[in-house]
């Protein structure tokens, strides 16, 4: 006849629900990861524009063109975080 063990049912229960918690904590990091791959594509994209708007004008863009690659720079540094907090899930 079945045995019911009421404590290893706890202990999968608890299992099952760190699991999905995890799960929820991944697509979390996975949507801050692409949201932060958006922000990039659009600071590459001012970046050109900067860059050829400094060209057409005959001006130096140095200034405007260091500060965005560093602000690229730190997006791709805030990636990198979350993608370790990401391998630590799994």
């Amino acid at each position: 006849m079945f045995k019911f063990d009421k404590n290893k049912l706890g202990e999968q229960a608890n299992k099952i629900k760190q699991k999905s918690g995890d799960m929820v904590e991944g697509g979390k990091i996975k949507l801050n990861i692409a949201n932060l791959e958006k922000e990039i594509n659009l600071l590459k994209s001012e970046l050109g524009n900067t860059l050829y708007n400094a060209f057409k004008a005959g001006n130096n863009a140095e200034a405007e063109l260091t500060e965005i690659c560093k602000k690229i720079d730190g997006k791709y540094l805030e990636i990198d975080s979350l993608q370790k907090q990401l391998d630590d899930l799994k």
